[in-house]
């Protein structure tokens, strides 16, 4: 399970990046290629997420969503590519608040290395905080011309699948040493257990015996 979201994380991420290194090499690309790319990076995650739902146990599926969020994403996917004339003007503010998102995503990232006991989670405050920069000046600078404003934002998508990638890679790195020494500590405490049974049973016998 972990491994499959690990995977789904690392892939979003670099449509990110793709986006982004569009956005910066070519700023003067129709509306309609940038919806196209939104659309079909929209649809992709959402089969990524169907295909996880499915790939999950039945213990580890029982209330998750990701089978809704993943019908829902591939479904506005296939929505930005068939209505791009209504998407065209919010796509500025779509992709700015992806990029938010990607912040408040490191925010988690954060909580999730501190509760593992790792003290460097401020790393991921730092790396959120400017995904949050990037987004809201996107969101609210009113940026004056297109060129500039979607350079700006792919520089900001490439960020988020940069800071995305490392943040997924650095923390299940983390998350496995965690499972690891839980899993000893609990074999540990298995075999403390069987030992101690075994001492009192022995016990019994010798008394038995007398």
């Amino acid at each position: 399970m972990f491994k499959n979201l690990k995977w789904t994380a690392i892939i979003v991420s670099v449509v990110y990046m793709a986006v982004g290194v569009l956005l910066i090499m070519y700023p003067q690309a129709s509306a309609d290629v940038i919806c196209d790319v939104i659309g079909y990076s929209m649809i992709i995650s959402g089969i990524i997420n169907i295909a996880t739902y499915f790939m999950l146990d039945l213990r580890a599926s029982l209330f998750r969503n990701d089978f809704v969020v993943g019908v829902v994403t591939a479904l506005l996917g296939f929505l930005v590519i068939y209505q791009k004339q209504a998407f065209q003007e919010i796509i500025p503010f779509i992709l700015s608040l992806i990029i938010v998102a990607s912040g408040f995503a490191k925010i988690q990232d954060a909580i999730d290395a501190v509760r593992l006991g790792y003290k460097n989670g401020w790393v991921y405050i730092i790396l959120s905080l400017i995904s949050l920069l990037i987004g809201l000046v996107i969101m609210f600078g009113k940026i004056n011309g297109n060129e500039l404003l979607f350079r700006i934002i792919g520089i900001g998508l490439l960020y988020s699948g940069i800071s995305d990638m490392y943040s997924t890679i650095y923390l299940s790195s983390k998350i496995k040493l965690f499972v690891k020494r839980l899993e000893e500590a609990e074999k540990e405490a298995r075999m403390k257990t069987s030992d101690q049974v075994i001492d009192v049973q022995a016990s019994d016998n010798d008394e038995s015996e007398d």
